[in-house]
Parts: C-alpha cells; structure tokens; sequence
C-alpha cells in the first residue's frame, strides 16, 4: 500500500460538472511536523498511564495513522442526491 498522491474532487455547477484536482501530497509534511510537536506530548501521557494499563491507545495512533491514510489510496466515493453528484476519488 503507498499513501495517495492526489485528490480528486468533481461536483455540479450551473454550467455543469467541475474537477478539482488537489495535492494531497502537502498534507503529509504538516501532519508529520504536528505529530513531532505532540511526540513529547504523548510520551509523557504513556508513562503515566502505563501503569494503569490504559497507555496502548496512545502508542499505537500513529502506526494507525499511518495505515488509514495509506489504505486511502484507490478509495472512489460517489455521493449521490437528488440534484447534486459528488465525486471524491484518492489517487
């Protein structure tokens, strides 16, 4: 699995259906800057509920992270309603 590269948006207009192509490639180093910051965080929240056996959440986020985006790649949603199509599709 690789984590997906671009995002595709298509969705109705007056003039008709519009494409939105968006680099998802962007979100990654902002999403790994935030979960550097919280690192210090969320070690300091391990070790004191280590002890009550409640620290297992905390360590696993982010290899859980990590499999939800990368599982995201080839993920194709159309969402339909009575006047309106959207389309959301992961490549």
């Amino acid at each position: 699995m690789s984590l997906p590269i671009l995002l595709h948006l298509r969705f109705p207009t007056k003039r008709g259906p519009r494409g939105l192509w968006l680099p998802w490639f962007f979100i990654y180093p902002a999403l790994l800057a935030i979960m550097l910051i919280a690192l210090p965080c969320i070690l300091v929240l391990a070790a004191i509920l280590l002890p009550l056996g409640k620290a297992r959440p905390l360590i696993t986020a982010g290899p859980c992270l990590w499999r939800l985006l990368s599982a995201l790649g080839g993920l194709r949603a159309e969402i339909q309603a009575a006047h309106c199509e959207v389309l959301i599709n992961f490549v």
